[in-house]
């Protein structure tokens, strides 16, 4: 890791943590937008620092007892290494956890299996997250494809190959490219519902945000199950949901359903609401239109691992209109149609 004596980990820290001010929001941005490797490096920090947060979830451990032990643990390695452990005292103790982990991370490189070896032993569960503007691919231990969208989170047992049934659990959006075998069903727990297949590709969403689970069928068959235990089958092409007790599926009409993964946009005579949706998921920012008669106009178009920049001056060229970026919206202006 190259120049970290240069780098403000507090500041760093304090953004994780969500105390940073509209103005240092915006400081941030800036240092990430000046080299891949800014960037690169806080997503590192950022997925540790997740995988610390689904560990406290799991409320397995004492953290406070577990922090404490760390903290000391930093201190006795910096002095081993002839650094002075000023930058830690100078941190609130809602910044300290998240320091400790880029501490730690860069005075030993060992990553989240170091700081806990005892939890991973004794619960053999494995961790994965993806950040929240950087997706993830994951294989499992069976050969299985899992492709996470941002802001997703998925565990599953170290005994995962072993074990009677093959089980994961969902946090966030995720495709799933399942290996065959009958004699070990794949069970995916998403929220209150579950999902189960022998073998398919399949896309679940259920964020914390939302009380529905929603699973796309792309080929094969999946059975899906609320909190009571009904099923339902789900067949390619269909959508199932779960919300609550209720459970119901239907036909899939948007041909950009899986954009977030395929990164392809297909436009058939499509609405502004339609297209915005598309780009909104693609490149994770919002899409915002200063005239709301520009949402009545519609677009033909085939976009294929295009940038954010060609796809709008493609759009805007149709209609005549202008955008602008300012952090993660996108603003639309022109005449209606």
């Amino acid at each position: 890791m190259k120049n970290k004596d240069n780098i403000r980990w507090d500041f760093m820290a304090k953004h994780l943590a969500g105390e940073t001010s509209a103005d240092e929001q915006l400081e941030m941005q800036s240092w990430l937008q000046k080299s891949a490797s800014n960037a690169s490096l806080y997503n590192e920090i950022s997925n540790y620092w997740n995988q610390i947060n689904n560990i406290q979830e799991m409320n397995q451990f004492d953290i406070d007892k577990g922090w404490d032990k760390l903290y000391n643990r930093i201190l006795h390695t910096q002095l081993n290494i002839k650094q002075k452990p000023k930058q830690i005292f100078l941190l609130s103790r809602s910044w300290m956890k998240i320091a400790a982990v880029i501490t730690l991370f860069i005075a030993l490189g060992t990553g989240l299996y170091f700081l806990f070896p005892a939890l991973h032993q004794r619960q053999g569960i494995t961790v994965v997250t993806s950040g929240k503007n950087n997706q993830n691919r994951v294989t499992l231990p069976d050969g299985s494809l899992i492709f996470m969208n941002k802001g997703t989170r998925i565990s599953f047992n170290k005994n995962f190959n072993t074990a009677v049934r093959r089980e994961v659990r969902l946090s966030g959006e995720a495709y799933f490219e399942v290996v065959h075998n009958d004699a070990k069903p794949f069970i995916v727990h998403a929220g209150k519902a579950d999902v189960r297949v022998i073998g398919t590709s399949f896309n679940v969403q259920a964020f914390k945000t939302s009380a529905k689970v929603e699973v796309f069928v792309e080929s094969g068959k999946v059975e899906i199950l609320n909190p009571e235990k009904k099923a339902l089958v789900i067949e390619p092409g269909y959508i199932g949901y779960v919300s609550g007790e209720k459970i119901t599926k239907h036909k899939n009409t948007d041909v950009n359903y899986l954009a977030w993964k395929t990164k392809k946009l297909h436009f058939s005579g499509a609405d502004m609401n339609t297209v915005a949706r598309g780009i909104q998921d693609i490149f994770n920012v919002k899409v915002v239109f200063e005239n709301p008669d520009m949402l009545n106009c519609r677009i033909e178009g085939h976009f294929e691992n295009e940038s954010l920049e060609n796809i709008m001056e493609t759009v805007c060229t149709i209609h005549n209109w202008k955008w602008e970026k300012k952090g993660n919206s996108i603003f639309l202006s022109g005449i209606g149609c």
